[in-house]
């Protein structure tokens, strides 16, 4: 390893246990943590399936939906700890942390793996509940590695934009509203609840190349093998895993390009 990589991820590790303490310090924010997934999948992916589970017979749509709310909850978890990049530069530490023998980059990355960490965690929570519950997943070792990538690649893609966001505007009432604007409303364009191809063709086009579609896909791809995932209405490409890896291939360029920005825009931010 070279004397600049050492210095690029000096800190990392502590940097990242701090964002998982401050994320998990309080009963509430445990509790906030955990009670999205299970209110979604014990009540309202349940609702889902009883009003709009004959749109195809020939599939499982508790299932089918259960995937996709997870591409609902990870970017809103995403989202919502752009609110602590605000504390944080106000009034938590990041006056400390510049002047630290530490890249300023680290900073971001480490903040960014810390609700990576919490997101995954929260997925697992969603997938245990829905096998509880009675979905019926098709999967194998290679799908839950496609399902795992797609996650953690939009949640990596939003929590750049929610840095960007955060630091951009600086006040949290004005931050606030973004959260469900930003978060959740392209959730309901990206195949989730019904495929994409009933969308107005102007619509059609912006899901199209939204992080959100992709990940809804590649983790239908990864956990409903045998069923449509969605990319051939992407891609239309004969070869699912060729599709899923073009997916991922975007999903990865979203998150690198997001969190590049997300890393300058927090050094122009601190820099006197």
């Amino acid at each position: 390893m070279t004397a600049a990589t050492l210095a690029a991820t000096a800190g990392l590790g502590a940097l990242y246990r701090r964002r998982l303490a401050v994320t998990t310090k309080t009963l509430s924010g445990i509790v906030g943590q955990i009670a999205t997934p299970i209110l979604w999948i014990l009540v309202v992916a349940p609702a889902l399936d009883t009003a709009l589970g004959g749109f195809d017979p020939s599939i499982d749509y508790y299932t089918y939906v259960a995937v996709g709310q997870v591409a609902f909850l990870v970017p809103f978890t995403a989202m919502f700890n752009g609110l602590n990049v605000i504390v944080d530069k106000d009034y938590g530490i990041t006056r400390e942390l510049v002047v630290a023998p530490i890249a300023r980059g680290a900073i971001t990355i480490a903040n960014a793996l810390g609700v990576l960490t919490i997101a995954l965690v929260q997925v697992a929570l969603i997938v245990g509940l829905a096998v509880a519950r009675g979905a019926e997943f098709h999967t194998s070792p290679s799908g839950v590695v496609w399902f795992l990538a797609a996650a953690a690649l939009l949640t990596l893609t939003i929590y750049g934009v929610a840095e960007i966001l955060a630091l951009r505007i600086g006040r949290q009432e004005a931050y606030g509203p973004l959260i469900p604007a930003v978060g959740v409303t392209p959730w309901f364009l990206s195949g989730a609840l019904f495929p994409i191809t009933v969308l107005p063709a102007g619509i059609e086009q912006f899901a199209l190349v939204s992080p959100w579609t992709h990940a809804v896909a590649v983790m239908r791809h990864g956990m409903m093998q045998g069923d449509d995932s969605g990319l051939e209405a992407i891609w239309y490409l004969g070869s699912e895993t060729a599709m899923a890896a073009l997916s991922v291939t975007v999903l990865a360029l979203f998150a690198t390009l997001t969190l590049s920005l997300a890393v300058r825009a927090f050094q122009r931010a601190t820099t006197a």
